[in-house]
């Protein structure tokens, strides 16, 4: 199918030339032919994560083509492999233009991973008990079937413009995306504990998107108007499994809903319009729709006998739905305005407001669930979905001044205020005011400097909620503030300087220092501290040898307070109460580290001929964190394990750190003006290590809390690789 439309584009392209002049044709272009060799130990899908490097030749070209004023370029990248991509552009100059794209993108999560059920990569998952259990599966993982966790995405596209008409022009284009493979998914076998379970869900996604845009163009107006249709599509609107979380979860099929179809449409219009005063008024209003639909479950899986059920189905309770069939829709509104203006040359200005608005008219359903007890006890409760129907609003507004100042200093203020209000129980609207300003002086040729300041301030509306009795877990949360919308304070401080003290040499020096505090917060993120650090240096001597290098730093401080204690207990939620063996404070500083450095050479030997490059470059991440129980030694003891903790040995010390080397020498010779060659070596290796994932467990237990059935998604990424490359270069 996509062979049959690559030639009918072909075909297209040509007849753009039919009604061509009769001046001579201009050819010219390049292509070049690449093979590889690599030497793969360790986690293939870590080391091809975005990517296909493997053994084999694959290759690129770029070819363009001009005849009079028609033109077409085609080009295509990393033909044959699975990251490869092709495009052709076409058209007449001042008249029309068209183009033709078709790429693909692997995403490979993990190889090897696996599972006891059968039908992975489908909507069905099923196992056999391992005897003597009548519902649990065979814990020996190395039984088990393997697959690879990756998804591959096809995308095709095309447009035409018409341009001569002008000043009026029009447009439309079309793409199609398809999205194929398997991700994992995580869910609760039964709720609340139980075991986790981490399912192989297949990925079966094409979405169609068209465009059309028509508008005018012309000095001092700009107009344009575009309405875009999508509408996605997935295979599978559910994944169905066998639950081993218990005998009674087994004996039935569970369901883990997965994206449904959806339709998107969104009208948008733009514009700008110059004035008096080196002035110009920008304009972007859209208005977008979402609209989806999903037949809802009149049942769910539970722990219960078939004599406890209320519908007297082994592992199944029952629920009376108000609306069987669910009906999302979801209204966008979006307003844009700028206004820049240099009414005198030594001050420039800009006013902007931006809104955002989202309008949630999506089916409200009640759920009737007989079998949960609410006061008077014996009544099922009624749930309504209406307050988790997300709706979102903001806008901000501000403005900006800079200012030409004397001795080549150019001086940037700005303020913006910012309002936020979301459909969310403890914090439903948040205020930001901003003040930044940004100083740069470039009184000499070789030299840029900037600093700069921000400060923010965001206010937080916290509402306590409704609290049942002394035991409700609820009582904690007058003390809890959330770090994404709670108050704070945050201040940020950069400076920069461009250096270019002699011809061939630039240096880059870069700092920014960030605080946030969290002012409101009793329990939760109170504190984030960090500093950035970079460095870039290239320069060339004697115009034959070219060094370049960079090096980045950056670290960060967390800290936290939180509080441990345990459920269904009344006086255990105030953080000012003395500690107890199971109700008490501690704290948490994590300090996370990252830096990095590139450094390299190119050598022109024989200028133009013959050229030596290598390169080396390292990236390392640590984290750590330091955790400490508030408590006296003899309660810190009775934790468990008993009599093994200390303050020391709770810390975790491997938080999120890896390393990834990379070296690479090439050599390049050019034996003819249009004919180079190459031979490259390239090393790299990847480490990760992290306490989450050290002495990886596909089954730690099978029951409990601390039961899961895991497949290695994500585990064991380390790798190490050895590549060898020659391409060959021909330019026409």
């Amino acid at each position: 199918m996509k062979s049959k439309v690559f030639i009918l584009v072909v075909i297209f392209s040509l007849m753009t030339f039919l009604n061509a002049s009769a001046e001579e044709a201009k050819i010219k272009g390049d292509a070049t032919l690449i093979d590889e060799v690599v030497n793969l130990q360790g986690q293939k899908a870590k080391f091809n994560e975005y990517r296909d490097i493997r053994n084999g030749p694959t290759g690129q070209f770029d070819l363009q083509y001009e005849r009079g004023n028609y033109y077409v370029d085609a080009y295509g990248q990393e033909v044959g492999r699975k990251d490869q991509s092709y495009g052709l552009y076409g058209g007449k100059w001042g008249s029309f233009r068209y183009d033709f794209k078709y790429d693909e993108l692997p995403h490979n999560l993990t190889e090897q991973a696996k599972t006891f059920y059968n039908g992975y990569g489908g909507a069905n998952l099923s196992y056999t008990p391992q005897p003597p259990s009548t519902f649990l599966p065979n814990t020996n993982f190395t039984t088990w079937n393997t697959f690879d966790y990756s998804v591959e995405r096809k995308t095709f596209s095309g447009g035409f413009k018409l341009d001569m008409l002008k000043p009026f022009f029009f447009g439309v284009s079309a793409a199609r995306e398809e999205r194929k493979g398997v991700v994992p998914i995580g869910t609760a076998g039964t709720s609340p504990g139980g075991i986790a379970l981490e399912l192989p869900a297949p990925i079966s996604y094409l979405t169609d998107t068209i465009r059309v845009e028509a508008g005018y163009l012309k000095d001092p107006l700009s107009l344009a108007f575009r309405y875009t249709y999508g509408q996605f599509e997935n295979d599978n609107g559910n994944l169905n499994f066998r639950n081993p979380a218990t005998a009674n979860t087994a004996a039935t099929t569970d369901t883990f809903t997965l994206p449904p179809d959806n339709d998107y449409y969104k009208f948008d219009f733009k514009g700008a319009l110059k004035l008096p005063w080196n002035s110009k008024f920008n304009a972007d209003v859209s208005y977008a729709r979402n609209e989806t639909g999903k037949n809802l479950l009149s049942s769910y899986v539970s722990d219960s006998t078939a004599a406890a059920s209320n519908i007297g189905i082994q592992g199944r309770t029952g629920i009376t739905l108000s609306n069987y069939v669910f009906n999302g829709r979801m209204d966008i509104q979006n307003y844009n305005f700028v206004l820049t203006t240099n009414p005198i040359y030594f001050l420039d200005t800009k006013m902007f407001y931006k809104y955002y608005q989202t309008n949630n008219k999506s089916s409200q359903i009640t759920t009737t669930d007989s079998t949960v007890a609410a006061p008077p006890a014996g009544v099922g409760p009624t749930f309504s979905n209406e307050p988790r129907l997300f709706d979102y609003l903001t806008y901000r507004y501000g403005g900006q001044l800079g200012f030409k100042l004397p001795m080549s200093f150019y001086l940037i203020t700005e303020y913006t205020k910012a309002h936020i209000s979301r459909k969310r129980e403890d914090v439903p609207t948040n205020d930001d005011d901003i003040v930044n300003a940004e100083l740069r002086w470039s009184g000499v040729d070789f030299l840029v400097a900037r600093v700069g300041y921000e400060n923010l301030h965001r206010h937080a509306d916290f509402h306590a909620p409704v609290v049942t009795d002394p035991t409700d877990i609820n009582n904690i949360e007058p003390y809890i503030r959330r770090f994404d919308v709670a108050s704070k304070y945050q201040d940020t401080v950069k400076a920069s300087l461009d250096l270019f003290p002699i011809e061939d040499l630039s240096i880059g020096l870069g700092y920014k220092w960030r605080q946030i505090r969290y002012t409101d917060t009793i329990l939760g993120l109170q504190t984030w501290r960090g500093n950035e650090f970079h460095v870039d240096v290239d320069y060339l001597a004697f115009k034959r040898v070219k060094f370049f290098g960079y090096f980045d730093y950056e670290y960060a401080i967390l800290d936290q307070f939180q509080r441990s204690l345990p459920s269904g207990t009344a006086g255990v939620f105030n953080p000012a109460n003395a500690p107890t063996a199971t109700a008490f404070n501690w704290t948490i500083a994590e300090t996370d580290y990252n830096w990095a450095y590139g450094v390299g050479t190119e050598v022109y030997a024989i200028p133009k001929k013959l050229t030596f490059r290598f390169q080396n470059t390292y990236v390392r991440s640590k984290g750590f964190a330091d955790y400490t129980y508030l408590l006296p030694a003899n309660l810190l003891a009775q934790q468990a394990p008993v009599n093994t903790r200390t303050q020391d040995n709770i810390d975790i010390n491997n938080l999120d750190n890896y390393r990834l080397t990379y070296y690479l020498a090439k050599l390049t010779y050019t034996p003819i003006k249009p004919l180079s060659l190459s031979l490259a070596y390239a090393f790299e290796k990847y480490i990760y290590d992290d306490a989450q994932y050290n002495g990886y467990k596909y089954v730690p237990a099978t029951s409990g809390g601390a039961g899961a059935f895991l497949t290695g998604a994500y585990a064991n990424q380390n790798y190490r690789a050895n590549i060898v490359f020659a391409s060959a270069s021909y330019l026409f």
